[in-house]
């Protein structure tokens, strides 16, 4: 049952809808939720930690 619901649910997105967290060091995986842009981390925590990593990186 829920194998045919994943199926349906797949073929009407028409992609991937999980995933793997981008931020460095973090290896969960998370189901992408709809929005325009592509989820790239697990939770808003990760990807603010990148970019506050990227911003200090930047200002040395």
């Amino acid at each position: 049952m829920s194998t045919a619901a994943l199926a349906l649910w797949l073929s009407e997105r028409g992609y991937c809808a999980w995933g793997r967290c981008a931020a460095p060091g973090c290896d969960r995986y998370f189901t992408d939720t709809g929005r325009r842009t592509p989820q790239r981390y697990c939770s808003t925590r990760c990807g603010t930690r990148v970019r506050v990593a990227a911003h200090r990186n930047r200002s040395r």
